[in-house]
């Protein structure tokens, strides 16, 4: 099978014109400089450094310690407020980690969850298909400690590195469930992450194709799976991105590339220092399917590029409810020690040349769906879920008009 082709063109000079006319008036996205003088500034950083080396009360700051918390300032300061951890730093074997990820690896138990400060206890928000977590280990359940430590007053990035570990080590955890307090062992593992499931619906020509994260290659399977529905004779897809967080920035256009013919307009981009560019589909064969994209306040960024990319070239309508909100794109860099730092480097624009930066992208029909009920529907089989499933029903009732 050919690997999908992607072209990247400047616009036409009437195009070309009219969106950097329009961005040339475009305010940042988010303040970054200051608004009041600072004279001497690098004087006075080296003098707060010294100060602080010399005259905070510990034994155990170094100063090696306060370059680490300058630089995570640094990042901190130039990312959106709403979204302060957008840039970032990885040791080498944190930066690993992600790397795995986005090829859609990892090594853990596999499970999602979020952290009560009050209590000290993590809620178990998703299990991941295919981890050692699966059937186990259940959503909503509850866990107070970890290897048998109380989770009280700990922050999330420390009970993160407490659930992390080496393949094949593992990990005791105190869980509630109901009114039942018992203790559950699991063995890490790497396991492959299963980011594209494909269903038929039982009695219409459609299927859904749910796209968890967006990882390298996947636009190479979902084609394959395009293929074979078409040759199924299946009309409408609806295409559900609920809870996807993005991924691959590359990867998001070759999907929207999957259906736009060539010479349509994918994206709209802007860097610091360069004139805007267009990406530009060179898909001289794109599948024709009858879309429906489900999305919700945790769909973001490269999973926006394509429903913002499909929606303004009129081959598909969102349902659902509005999106996360990131039309800015980063790049990593690697240091000479071989850290990682992440940042901004530039803006997105859909193909009309509009920004969903904070403000995300506004459904054409507003479905709301409680976050807990549509995990809790996630894992039943398609053909249980679609009875419940109010965004479903939803896309269902628009193909049969």
């Amino acid at each position: 099978m050919k690997k999908i082709l992607l072209l990247i063109q400047f616009l036409s000079i009437s195009n070309f014109s009219f969106f950097a006319a329009e961005t040339s008036k475009q305010k940042p996205l988010f303040p970054v400089s200051i608004d009041h003088e600072f004279p001497n500034a690098e004087e006075s950083f080296n003098e707060v450094l010294d100060l602080i080396l010399s005259k905070y009360y510990t034994t155990s700051l170094s100063e090696k310690d306060l370059y680490w918390a300058a630089i995570l300032g640094m990042l901190q300061k130039i990312s959106p407020p709403e979204h302060s951890d957008l840039g970032k730093i990885w040791t080498p074997q944190d930066y690993d980690k992600v790397f795995n990820s986005l090829n859609g690896v990892s090594v853990s138990i596999g499970i999602k969850s979020s952290y009560n400060a009050a209590d000290g206890s993590l809620t178990i928000t998703e299990v991941l298909d295919g981890s050692p977590a699966e059937s186990i280990l259940l959503i909503s359940d509850r866990i107070l400690r970890i290897d048998g430590s109380s989770l009280k007053n700990q922050n999330v990035n420390d009970i993160n590195k407490m659930l992390q570990g080496e393949p094949g080590t593992d990990v005791t955890l105190t869980i509630v469930r109901d009114i039942k307090v018992f203790d559950i062992t699991i063995a890490r593992k790497e396991f492959k992450e299963k980011n594209l499931i494909v269903s038929l619906l039982p009695t219409e020509n459609i299927a859904v194709v749910e796209i968890k994260k967006i990882v390298a290659n996947i636009a190479d399977e979902l084609k394959e799976e395009l293929i074979k529905l078409r040759e199924g004779n299946v009309k409408n897809l609806i295409l559900d991105f609920r809870n996807n967080p993005g991924g691959i920035f590359l990867e998001s256009l070759k999907i929207a590339e999957l259906f736009l013919p060539e010479k349509h307009v994918l994206l709209r981009t802007l860097r610091r220092s360069d004139t805007p560019q267009n990406y530009v589909s060179s898909n001289r064969d794109p599948f024709k399917f009858g879309i429906v994209i489900i999305v919700n306040e945790k769909t973001a960024s490269s999973c926006e590029i394509i429903a913002a990319t499909l929606h303004d070239n009129n081959m598909a309508k969102l349902i659902g409810t509005k999106t996360y909100g990131k039309a800015v794109f980063e790049t990593t860099y690697r240091l000479k020690n071989d850290y990682r730092i992440k940042f901004i480097s530039g803006a997105m624009f859909s193909p009309l040349g509009k920004s969903w930066q904070s403000k995300g992208l506004t459904p054409d029909f507003l479905v709301n769906q409680n976050q807990k009920r549509f995990l809790t529907l996630s894992k039943l089989k398609i053909e249980n879920r679609i009875k419940n499933d109010s965004c479903i029903k939803a896309a269902l009732k628009i193909f049969s008009k």
